[in-house]
Formats: structure tokens, C-alpha cells, sequence
């Protein structure tokens, strides 16, 4: 586990990983304050250079007990050492964004699941994209439509829609008025302006 807790006061944050802490007693426990580019180069050396990665994307309502197994299964059968379940709790001054304000489309307390696999180049690769799609489907019955834009397949075309939500018709119509030559296209995700609305 690798919680983070982000605010002003990090006391407010001691609760929360003492309840972690309550759970058991840990084999390490490195929880300390960090500035956040430190952070981030923690998952440096889970990265690595030239694997193979193919990430599913779905967002919880909440931690439920379905969820909890459907995770929990996920990691028991795990295909590579390189692959990752992420859960990202969004909650807090991000729910408070107006939905106009931003492209993101679901401003709701949930969870985004990442589901990352990744192998090294060789041997097989159907067993580790299996996986992931395994752990995607065992979380649909039970996720919020849509999913996170920026790691949707470009051939989920009603997740992206619902994703978006209310502001698709706006982005749309940005794009056509911003990119009428589709040129940007490094986020596949908001298809090119001759799709259909």
C-alpha cells in the first residue's frame, strides 16, 4: 500500500494512517512527509523502460465488498511483476469544481481504478492483456459510467462519451472550432470533428 494524504495540515492526516496502521502490523512502514515530485519518482523503477503496458481504467462509486473481491481476486492472479491495481481516491476540493469549469466530466466522490499490466518484451502476451481485461470486466458490473479519459481504449467510444458527461457537446464543438484539421491528436480519446455527435 502507498497512501498519501495531501492538505495544508498534515496532522489531519495522522487518523487516517493510524487506521491503516490498526489493520495489522506492517512488514515496512515508510509513511512520512514528502515533497510530491519525490513522490512521484517512488513508481520510477516500476516503469520500466521498454515493457509492455496496457492500462484499464474504471471509476467506483465506493470501495463496496464485490469491489474489494474483484480487486483482491485481480492481485491473486496477477500475470507479471510489473502490473499494478491503483486506486485513487477523488474526493474533497476536486468535487467541488463546477462541471462546466473543466473538460473532466464526473465531479462526484469516487474512486479511479487503474489496472495496469505490464510485461517485459518476449514470451507470451495474451496472458497479461487477459488479465487486464479480466479485472476490467469484474469491476463493470459495479463502476460509474465512463472511466478516465486519458486512459480509455480509443475503441471505447461510448465509455469516452459518458466520461466527458454533460460537457461532450462542448469539448466537441471546441474541437471543431480550435482543430478543424484534427492536428491534435495525442489524447485519442475526444474523436476527430467528422464523427458523429
Amino acid at each position: 500500500m502507498c497512501p498519501f494524504y495531501s492538505g495544508p495540515d498534515l496532522d489531519a492526516g495522522r487518523p487516517w494512517l493510524d487506521r491503516l496502521r490498526a489493520l495489522g502490523t506492517p512488514l515496512v512502514d515508510q509513511v512520512d512527509p514528502l515533497p510530491y515530485a519525490d513522490a512521484l519518482r517512488m513508481f520510477d523503477g516500476g516503469m520500466v523502460d521498454g515493457n509492455h503496458y496496457l492500462l484499464r481504467t474504471r471509476w467506483l462509486p465506493t470501495l463496496a465488498d464485490g469491489a474489494v473481491d474483484a480487486l483482491v481476486d485481480a492481485a491473486r492472479q496477477v500475470t507479471s511483476p510489473f502490473s499494478a491495481l491503483a486506486l485513487h481516491h477523488f474526493h474533497g476540493a476536486a468535487t467541488r469544481v463546477r462541471l462546466g469549469d473543466t473538460a473532466f466530466g464526473l465531479r462526484a466522490e469516487h474512486l479511479l481504478t487503474e489496472i495496469i499490466a505490464a510485461w517485459a518484451p518476449g514470451g507470451e502476451v495474451a496472458p497479461h492483456l487477459a488479465w487486464a481485461e479480466r479485472t476490467s470486466e469484474a469491476l463493470a458490473p459495479l463502476a460509474l459510467p465512463g472511466g478516465y479519459p486519458n486512459l480509455l481504449a480509443p475503441t471505447e467510444t461510448e465509455r469516452v462519451r459518458l466520461a466527458y458527461g454533460a460537457n461532450w457537446a462542448r469539448l466537441r464543438r471546441a474541437k471543431r472550432h480550435y482543430d478543424p484539421r484534427d492536428l491534435l491528436t495525442a489524447v485519442p480519446t475526444l474523436p476527430p470533428s467528422e464523427h458523429p455527435e
